[in-house]
């Protein structure tokens, strides 16, 4: 079991669809863009599989922390994104 820090939710509960605390990634540079919406399609899943790292449904939003967002400035995975370093 594990709540997420953006939304409060819990992950696991089936019910909990997206991170509703999640519309935006802000940068170092002050730069804000909209989060990529879960695409099961990009890890060769079928078009109904939740994420499997944070439970989302295709089309939501990733909770925090999740290995699977993406990047939307870079298109790399999220959490290990250079787009964060000094700039």
């Amino acid at each position: 079991m594990a709540v997420c820090n953006r939304c409060g939710k819990e992950m696991s509960d089936a019910s909990v669809t997206t991170c509703e605390g999640n519309d935006s990634v802000t940068y170092p540079d002050g730069k804000a863009l909209p989060t990529v919406p879960y695409d099961p399609g990009r890890l060769h899943l079928p078009k109904w599989f939740r994420c499997p790292d944070c439970n989302v449904v295709p089309g939501g939003r990733h909770h925090s922390n999740c290995d699977q967002e993406y990047c939307p400035n870079c298109g790399g995975q999220l959490i290990s994104c250079d787009c964060f370093d000094a700039v």
